[in-house]
């Protein structure tokens, strides 16, 4: 048996990454069900320039969109989105942008101390920002 872990970092990245988070093991599992189980639990990379406090609410802002979005069939993006969106207007003023999705590069102006660039669970990269 393997960790799920394991087995998901081997299919999509290729490469092998011990981890002892991991709790469940399984030979079944797709590569979709093994995104599935993995969303909520990890921010792989970030890079930001706003102050700390900011930064820690910012990606609990973020988790927060993702997992209320989450259902047996995946993540609905959209609705992640718009949600993490209306909480950053609401808790910082208006005019905040939220990019979330696979596969995208990115070229914005926005205002200092407001960007956050991060990939989430190794699927999802999500860019806030605020112009």
């Amino acid at each position: 048996q393997m960790c799920i872990r394991d087995r998901y970092q081997r299919r999509v990245h290729g490469d092998y990454k011990l981890d002892n988070s991991c709790t469940e093991m399984t030979e079944s599992m797709s590569t979709a069900d093994i995104k599935r189980m993995m969303i909520g639990k990890e921010i792989i990379k970030e890079m930001s320039d706003m102050n700390a406090e900011m930064l820690t609410e910012a990606k609990d802002i973020v988790i927060s969109g993702i997992e209320s979005n989450t259902a047996s069939t995946g993540l609905n993006m959209e609705a992640a989105a718009k949600n993490i969106k209306d909480t950053l207007d609401k808790k910082y003023g208006p005019s905040w942008h939220v990019i979330l999705g696979e596969g995208y590069s990115f070229d914005v102006s926005a205002q200092e101390k407001s960007v956050l660039y991060m990939y989430y669970n190794g699927a999802y990269g999500i860019l806030i920002y605020k112009a």
